[in-house]
């Protein structure tokens, strides 16, 4: 357990330690380990939020792989999306016939991850499979579910391990819930910034 005062001030609590976390990355590696043996797939990871979950991955899993990297935008550093996801930086790596891993950090209304899922699958992958660190079950607007999470977490505002708010606090070693009076101050500038306009 974290001692209060190594918890940061605009934490409400923490859902996760950084010991339960990587524990849980350790078991995710272990089912890659298992289900992909012989295959050497390639682990997609979605930038950027997912680099610490994505880096303790990798190094934990024991059979041969690649890696890649896919970026989109909806948020812009804002705490509500604002557009459509848009795909901003691409795949290097050509998927036909391999055995292709999304690696995400969360999946909360699905409708970006689904959108993502349905591009790729036309690009004739072997297999196609999603692995997510959060799952934010009850955000969902879509019907989608990954095909392993290491967490499910509530409806809330979660910061740490990747996690941003307004672009900060991806490096806390934790997940925690980000207090509602900061994200509500957020809200009501963006709300009033539209109005203005």
């Amino acid at each position: 357990m974290y001692p209060m005062k190594n918890i940061d001030k605009r934490v409400e609590r923490i859902l996760f330690t950084n010991k339960q976390i990587i524990t849980g990355i350790k078991k995710a590696a272990s089912w890659i380990d298992k289900n992909y043996k012989g295959k050497k797939p390639l682990l997609v990871g979605i930038l950027k939020g997912v680099v610490p979950f994505f880096g303790h991955l990798v190094v934990n899993i024991k059979i041969d792989m690649t890696i890649d990297f896919m970026a989109y935008s909806s948020y812009h550093g804002n705490v509500v999306a604002t557009t459509e996801p848009t795909i901003v930086m691409d795949l290097k790596n050509d998927i036909k016939g391999k055995d292709v891993i999304i690696v995400e950090d969360i999946v909360d209304s699905g409708r970006t991850l689904s959108a993502i899922v349905r591009m790729l699958k036309k690009r004739n992958p072997r297999s196609l499979k999603v692995l997510t660190l959060a799952d934010k079950k009850d955000a969902r607007r879509v019907k989608f579910d990954p095909d392993y999470t290491i967490f499910q977490v509530p409806s809330k505002y979660i910061v740490g391990f990747g996690f941003d708010y307004d672009e900060q606090m991806r490096n806390l070693p934790y997940i925690g819930i980000l207090k509602e009076e900061i994200y509500n101050k957020n809200i009501h500038k963006i709300k009033r910034s539209k109005n203005a306009k």
